[in-house]
């Protein structure tokens, strides 16, 4: 197995930093943090700042220099913010956040700026999404699959949303028995599972089996007439899985559905993506033991521990990319006789973070993910 290059990073320290020994004449890290400070997601970019000032004090070197600047959570400030970094002769910066925003980067070419999006489309060719992608997501359920032979899988997206996610997932190698697009209306779901799971048919068959044992006098009939009266349905379902391409009060809806369609998850796995550990999961029959591929989990709680600790507030989880980020930078410029080159960025034999195992190719970071299960009140690492 190749050797997997570690960066500094809480418990995973390969290496010591001894700053009272760096040569004078030792050259500057210069890094460029690009992310909305103020305006509508001014908290979401605080507690991002916030992570990376965690893994600056956590490598505690003085040569590393912050650069801050405010996109504001839009395009036309991430742009001009983008070239006053390229002004100042910054070559690296983390950020931004979101999608929308990284379309004129590739005007800064000067630049590589590692996104925290995991949106994976039509990026510049200076941009890398950092993000929880796709592509790493249907990889670890892939393999999932294969190691507990499931394979007769339904796949559902909403019509109008993640229309770019759904073609990536059916275009995979991940089979699919059949594939639907359901009406993101609450009113409407429970028809249209209905109609995919073939409730009222089986439904009916269970009616019509209940009518005929009712006037046997047979003994075993009798029995299985009690074990009838119990169930909602009769008939086998033709799937055994079902990947569902959506997430709060929709997917909550969806697998609801399923259940009123007498479809639970102790006959089928049901998974999602796109998810990280929300702790509301625990609250909603629907959600047991629901599927979904993450980061390291014990990691994140190692993390939020720790931001608890310094800032007194709980972390937003994903902002544990900027934390990986910034080490990841780091561990390029000091393995590099502290001269930082994009392409260490992008060395084969990838990295270690804190949210777990990655390499970058091309314009993404992927990453080797675990699955959880939602199960009385925690999350289990499956997979």
């Amino acid at each position: 197995m190749k050797k997997i290059f570690t960066f500094l990073i809480l418990t995973y320290l390969l290496f010591t930093i001894n700053s009272s020994s760096v040569a004078e004449n030792e050259k500057i890290l210069k890094i460029g943090v690009l992310l909305p400070i103020s305006g509508e997601h001014q908290e979401v970019g605080e507690s991002f700042l916030k992570a990376i000032q965690l893994a600056l004090y956590d490598i505690s070197n003085d040569n590393i220099n912050i650069y801050l600047k405010d996109g504001k959570g839009n395009a036309l400030d991430t742009l001009n913010a983008a070239k006053e970094f390229e002004e100042e002769g910054i070559t690296i910066v983390i950020g931004p956040v979101f999608y929308n925003n990284l379309k004129e980067l590739g005007q800064i070419d000067s630049v590589t700026f590692i996104s925290l999006t995991n949106r994976v489309e039509d990026l510049p060719k200076n941009v890398i999404s950092f993000g929880i992608n796709i592509y790493s997501q249907i990889n670890v359920i892939k393999e999932y699959f294969k190691k507990k032979k499931i394979s007769k899988t339904l796949f559902l997206s909403p019509k109008t949303e993640f229309i770019d996610q759904a073609k990536i997932i059916k275009n995979s190698d991940l089979k699919f028995k059949k594939s639907y697009f359901y009406d993101v209306s609450p009113k409407k779901i429970t028809g249209e599972i209905e109609k995919i799971t073939n409730y009222q048919e089986r439904k009916k068959d269970l009616e019509r089996r209940i009518k005929i044992l009712e006037k046997s006098d047979l003994y075993k009939d009798k029995n299985e007439l009690i074990l009838l009266e119990q169930k909602h349905t009769l008939g086998e379902i033709n799937f055994d899985s079902v990947i569902i391409l959506d997430f709060g009060a929709r997917l909550k809806s969806v697998l609801t559905s399923f259940m009123f369609s007498d479809v639970s998850s102790k006959k089928v796995d049901f998974f999602t993506i796109n998810q990280w550990f929300d702790n509301s999961f625990f609250n909603e029959n629907a959600l047991q033991n629901l599927y979904f591929p993450s980061v390291d989990f014990k990691n994140i709680n190692r993390f939020d521990k720790k931001f608890i600790k310094t800032f007194n507030e709980k972390s937003n989880a994903v902002s544990i990319l900027a934390y990986d980020a910034l080490g990841l930078i780091y561990y390029c410029w000091s393995s590099n006789n502290f001269q930082f080159k994009k392409e260490q960025l992008f060395n084969k034999k990838g990295f270690k973070g804190l949210h777990g195992e990655f390499f970058i190719e091309k314009n993404l970071s992927k990453q080797k993910l675990k699955i959880y299960k939602v199960s009385e009140h925690k999350f289990i690492k499956v997979y």
